[in-house]
């Protein structure tokens, strides 16, 4: 078993290769928003496709790369085509891992030169033209970022404050019935702070990842790297922290308490999606945005309402833990990761028990909300919020 779970955890680190990416179609889409003239249009397209062209050179070099440092042998292994004993599987581990780096930043570096070039195509007093090229930034770095998120740290990376609100204010979401006019200008301080991390401190997060598995992989330097984690991550947590929080207080002052603490619940389980409270608010808005019958979503919402309230202390007691780990012990808490050397640690226990608490809740609430519906409509349910889970991760 812990060869099985040191196997899938490298599977699910890969997750976060290549960083940063934007897929060249979301340009098209840009060119209709922002309504560009010929000339201006001309331009983006010729940045895209230079994006594209040096893209392609990097992800081919890289593969190259990959391949030398044996991630073929990694793979083969993983099919069960070839054997591998534990060193020497650990070692190629941590050559693949070694090598990615440098196309990193060359990734990095095309996509703020495609940014920039684009950006010089706009009048200088457009601010849609501003926020549009910060969401491609964020695009970019945070989606496949949050890939793999819950099998490893779970302290920040993938999350896009901005798009959780436009998730928040569909029918059954957390603040479902406001209004995204009201309360997305309160967000633009960080679209545009965590605009200027992503330029730059972003690839410290990074290298930091690479690092710190690498160390796991080697049996060296595992404190001091993990140290480095949790000191970047708190960086980026306390950019979504503070503006979340702040927004939480307006959506109080504008809605009701419960409204706020919904929005908070939200981003702890964007933030930390190993706590598992996201999927009874997913059931939940299935269930508000596909049901007809008007009685059954009125009490799937009111399940849910319950299920919350009950679920914020002990949501809030897991999020506390886990900074003041990385706070003041300079480490990171996932309970989905296998604890260090097979022996569970006793602050890894405490939060296990917090979160079977806050499992235990979140599974009553769906079990309720599954009764409401027909056998067709559950099953329904279940392969679209699998399709939907598969997209995410």
């Amino acid at each position: 078993m812990p060869f099985v779970l040191a196997l899938l955890w490298c599977s699910l680190a890969f997750a976060d290769r290549l960083v940063p990416e934007l897929d060249p179609g979301r340009f098209g889409m840009l060119e209709r928003e922002l309504q560009l003239n010929r000339e201006q249009a001309g331009l983006l397209r010729a940045a895209r496709l230079a994006y594209v062209s040096e893209l392609d050179l990097i992800r081919e070099e890289r593969a190259a790369a990959l391949s030398a440092a044996g991630q073929d042998r990694i793979e083969a292994a993983l099919r069960g085509e070839l054997i591998l004993d534990r060193t020497e599987r650990r070692s190629l581990q941590a050559a693949v891992r070694k090598v990615e780096a440098p196309f990193r930043r060359r990734a990095a570096q095309e996509l703020d030169t495609l940014i920039l070039t684009a950006a010089i195509t706009m009048p200088e007093d457009s601010g849609q033209a501003q926020e549009a090229f910060r969401a491609l930034r964020r695009e970019a770095w945070l989606q496949p970022w949050g890939l793999g998120t819950k099998g490893r740290a779970g302290g920040g990376e993938g999350v896009d404050l901005l798009r959780l609100l436009d998730e928040a204010l569909q029918p059954g979401g957390a603040l479902s019935g406001g209004l995204r006019e009201d309360w997305a200008p309160f967000l633009s301080d960080w679209a545009t702070e965590i605009d200027r991390y992503l330029n730059g401190p972003a690839l410290e997060l990074a290298d930091a990842f690479d690092r710190h598995a690498i160390a796991k992989l080697q049996g060296v330097g595992v404190p001091e790297a993990e140290a480095a984690v949790a000191a970047q991550l708190a960086t980026l947590e306390r950019i979504h922290r503070r503006h979340a929080e702040a927004l939480a207080q307006i959506i109080e002052a504008s809605l009701d308490p419960a409204a706020g603490s919904r929005w908070m619940l939200s981003v702890y389980d964007a933030t930390w999606p190993w706590m598992g409270i996201g999927n009874v608010r997913r059931e939940a808005l299935w269930i508000a945005s596909t049901i007809q019958d008007q009685t059954v979503v009125d009490s799937a919402l009111s399940a849910l309402a319950a299920s919350e309230k009950s679920l914020l202390p002990l949501v809030q007691g897991g999020v506390d833990d886990a900074r003041t780990r990385r706070d003041t012990e300079a480490r990171v808490l996932n309970p989905l990761l296998p604890p260090d050397e097979g022996i569970p640690t006793p602050a890894r226990i405490a939060l296990l028990s917090k979160t079977g608490a806050i499992g235990e809740v979140a599974n009553e609430t769906s079990h309720t909300l599954r009764m409401l519906l027909t056998k067709n409509q559950r099953l329904q349910m279940e392969s679209d919020l699998l399709v939907g889970d598969r997209r995410r991760r």
